[in-house]
């Protein structure tokens, strides 16, 4: 962290100043921030361009300047109804445009009643072939000791 040099002073950070002299520094530090915004240079004072491309920024600038000082505020704008009205076909222009007449269709499947049920006899089935492959498991040992004795 950089070194603070305020008043003939050097401090490591703020935390490091007595608390009137840190109130002063963060006084000016405001400021000297609110001085930078209002003070902010054109883009052709940083920039070095050419008389051609000057005039076409400061034309844009002004365009820009324009539309923001004519712009409408807020209450001014139209109104849904209003846009529809502009844009609809002349046909349709009768119609209401307001969203709340329309309705979300009717569901296709009920949502109460599951369409993938499970199978009632998952477990029963996995019980069964359990006690098969144990029973032939117990069969292939008892036959191998007796053909090993």
């Amino acid at each position: 962290m950089p070194r603070i040099e305020f008043r003939g002073r050097t401090y490591n950070n703020e935390f490091e100043m007595p608390l009137d002299i840190r109130q002063a520094y963060n006084k000016e530090k405001e400021e000297q921030t609110k001085k930078n915004k209002t003070g902010t240079k054109s883009l052709t004072d940083i920039v070095d361009m050419s008389p051609e491309v000057q005039a076409i920024y400061e034309r844009a600038l002004g365009k820009v300047e324009e539309k923001l000082a004519s712009s409408r505020p807020s209450n001014e704008l139209p109104r849904t109804e209003d846009i529809y009205r502009q844009s609809a076909p002349d046909d349709m222009k009768h119609l209401p445009s307001d969203e709340s007449i329309y309705r979300p269709s009717e569901p296709l499947i009920d949502p109460d009643k599951s369409v993938i049920e499970p199978e009632p006899a998952f477990g029963i089935n996995r019980f069964v072939s359990s006690i098969i492959w144990a029973l032939l498991f117990i069969i292939i040992v008892y036959f191998a000791l007796q053909f090993l004795r």
